[in-house]
């Protein structure tokens, strides 16, 4: 391995094991989330039954429990009643999700997104970011599973994206006199 290639599989390592400093004190999204039914506004609504594919367009808004989806585009493809994938496009697509515990929200953008309502896994596409309170996260792709609250940013099969974190400092707790 040459030493370029050294520096740059070091430098992504150090940005793996930062974004593991990060997200271990980010809570996810409301433990009943995953049990709410999904709610989507849409300008307009097109269902295809034979592909069991519903288009949105048009300010979309899509809601399950705390979890917002604002897009410009979104489509839900469904197979046996059971909706299996969501996807949503926009310039960018933005999300916010409340916590358990009271703590800050977690927001949410990139280009695309993609959401798995079984599994509770949510992708973030190109120009991703995800951030709660003064802690981010910026890569071309973020992939965070709310119930197994576990983050993964970053293609380790492509050198082209890189992964940003941002640590803020914590205010320091004052122990009682």
């Amino acid at each position: 391995m040459s030493a370029e290639n050294m520096t740059c599989a070091r430098t992504r390592t150090l940005g793996f094991l930062a974004l593991f400093c990060l997200w271990p004190g980010l809570t996810f999204g409301l433990s009943s989330d995953a049990k709410q039914p999904i709610y989507i506004e849409a300008d307009t609504a097109t269902y295809d039954e034979a592909t069991g594919q519903t288009i949105y367009i048009g300010h979309v808004r899509s809601t399950q429990g705390s979890l917002i989806v604002d897009s410009d585009k979104m489509i839900v493809y469904q197979k046996g009643g059971k909706t299996e994938k969501v996807v949503a496009t926009a310039n960018p697509v933005r999300l916010k999700q409340t916590p358990d515990g009271g703590k800050e929200d977690i927001h949410g953008t990139g280009q695309r997104a993609e959401y798995f309502p079984e599994t509770g896994i949510l992708i973030l596409y190109d120009k991703a970011v995800v951030w709660q309170g003064g802690d981010s996260t910026e890569s071309d792709r973020i992939e965070y599973d709310s119930r197994k609250n576990f983050v993964k940013a970053g293609d380790p099969q492509s050198n082209k994206s890189r992964v940003h974190v941002k640590l803020a400092p914590k205010a320091e707790t004052k122990s009682p006199k």
